[in-house]
């Protein structure tokens, strides 16, 4: 089955936010048990939501990885985003890009295989929740999944190969004080003051932290995001509440999350405030031997990813490759039809190369 076709049944599938995710789960794996796999889902008892793995044959030596949920619709849209449509060689639809393309482009590698050829097994994993907090993905890890040594994470790449990126520490911290008039504050009781204290102790820090350089990444040193503050109720309160979200973004986590913690507690200290960790994401870097092979096949050098992909949450051989243009969480998303093929080709010839 061609991916182009596979491609026009995923987009139809509303998964903004996983809305219709035992839907298109269904329909993957109904897909790999009629070509010979054996598909298990399981449903997380909180959320509802569900998880694929299937494989096909022993001693798996390459699995593909693709998660099924999509962002919002982006204002602007000038087709049905849940209808795939081709206009100039491209494929418009919410999620054509990230990452219905890479699956459907997997599902149609696979279908294009003379399995019974193949004298080592193949694993297929879809997940949801990528887009948020990568749920789908830790209850896969959670449950101790087996992964093989060679992963190909589908997410779009433009079929260049991405061997590493960089890791992900995120902190809500809270700051607690006394609520009194402008005219009457308690010294070191302000939520607020306390706060800021603490971010330009924390903005000192990262002149430091950004002394650890790490040329394999386009930005070649750690960095540190303010995204949020919230704090206070009017201009003549002192507030009692002041909330702050953090994000490191970590070129070696061995050496630079111990510092990254120090830091933290020694920059509180003093000041009311406490913290939860909501994302705690190891960085990787992949110098694997098939490196090249994928160099090879793509025409495209190897580079590191430019966010965080589910790659991070596996370890052994991972690659990141998948179609493009990369129009991912914009409006009239698209690929190519000419890259959906291509990354189609390309995956078939790994299973070929490792699996035959």
């Amino acid at each position: 089955m061609k991916a182009k076709e596979i491609l026009r049944d995923l987009v139809a599938f509303n998964t903004i936010a996983d809305k219709e995710n035992k839907e298109i789960m269904k329909y993957i794996g109904e897909f790999f048990t009629k070509q010979g796999f054996s598909a298990e889902l399981k449903t997380n008892s909180e959320t509802g939501r569900q998880i694929l793995t299937a494989s096909y044959g022993k001693n798996p030596a390459i699995g593909f990885l693709g998660h099924t949920d999509t962002v919002d619709i982006a204002d602007g849209w000038e087709t049905d985003p849940f209808t795939l449509t081709e206009k100039g060689g491209e494929l418009f639809g919410l999620g054509a890009c990230d990452m219905k393309g890479g699956i459907a482009a997997f599902m149609s590698a696979v279908s294009e295989t003379d399995l019974s050829s193949l004298k080592k097994g193949i694993c297929i994993y879809c997940t949801y929740d990528e887009e948020i907090m990568f749920n789908g993905i830790k209850d896969m890890t959670e449950a101790g999944t087996f992964f093989p040594q060679h992963m190909l994470i589908a997410e779009p790449t433009d079929l260049v190969p991405m061997v590493g990126s960089k890791g992900l520490l995120e902190y809500i911290f809270t700051f607690t004080g006394v609520t009194t008039h402008s005219s009457t504050p308690i010294d070191g009781k302000s939520s607020n003051k306390n706060a800021v204290r603490f971010l330009n102790k924390m903005m000192d820090f990262e002149e430091e932290l950004r002394k650890n350089r790490s040329p394999f990444f386009a930005v070649p040193y750690p960095t540190m995001n303010i995204g949020i503050i919230k704090g206070g109720t009017a201009i003549n309160n002192v507030p009692n509440k002041t909330t702050v979200y953090l994000d490191f973004r970590i070129c070696d986590s061995e050496k630079e999350y111990p510092l990254i913690r120090k830091a933290v507690d020694d920059a509180l200290e003093g000041l009311d405030g406490s913290y939860v960790i909501i994302n705690d994401i190891a960085s990787f870097q992949n110098t694997g031997e098939l490196v090249s092979v994928y160099e090879e096949k793509t025409g495209n050098k190897a580079r590191p990813f430019f966010g965080v992909t589910e790659a991070s949450f596996i370890g052994g051989d991972r690659v990141i490759l998948g179609p493009g243009p990369l129009t991912a969480h914009e409006k009239n998303e698209h690929v190519s039809a000419a890259s959906l093929e291509k990354t189609t080709q390309v995956y078939k010839e790994m299973i070929e190369a490792l699996c035959k």
